[in-house]
């Protein structure tokens, strides 16, 4: 069992490194395509957190609450996990060959976000909620198995 929970900690991470190294490559697919029907400011605030880190760190609510990569989201060690700002990984648009991406509209200020890495389904949860300052970042579940109940 610890050895099967080490492969997919390894696993994880190759994953994510695959996801950041696909991000970075030039080519992309527009994002209109992947956040359409959501809010007008929500799709101009998305846009510009994955183009501009200063933006990016400014619109997340440090510490951010979450789960690392790897995590077994049932495993109540995480209940209290949070990002800073000293380690947060700089997020830039996800790959649509590599990555699925679907958006839920949870409230009129709420929407949730699920990546799915395509070939084995491990998932990325985040949660936006927009305030007096805008959109921000409240919510960030890495790479993880997620199983529905």
């Amino acid at each position: 069992m610890h050895v099967l929970s080490q492969l997919n900690i390894k696993l994880s991470k190759l994953l994510l490194l695959l996801c950041f190294v696909s991000a970075c490559q030039k080519k992309k697919a527009p994002v209109e395509n992947t956040i359409s029907g959501l809010p007008e400011d929500f799709t101009a605030f998305y846009e510009q957190f994955h183009k501009d880190s200063l933006f990016q760190m400014q619109h997340i609510d440090f510490p951010l609450k979450g789960l690392p990569d790897g995590a077994d989201p049932e495993e109540k060690n995480f209940d209290d996990f949070y990002y800073t700002s000293d380690n947060w990984v700089m997020h830039k648009t996800f790959n649509p060959q590599l990555f699925n991406s679907e958006f839920l509209i949870l409230a009129d200020i709420l929407i949730e976000e699920r990546i799915t890495e395509k070939k084995y389904q491990l998932m990325i949860i985040r949660r936006f909620a927009k305030g007096s300052q805008g959109w921000r970042l409240i919510y960030y579940a890495g790479l993880n198995k997620w199983t529905d109940n």
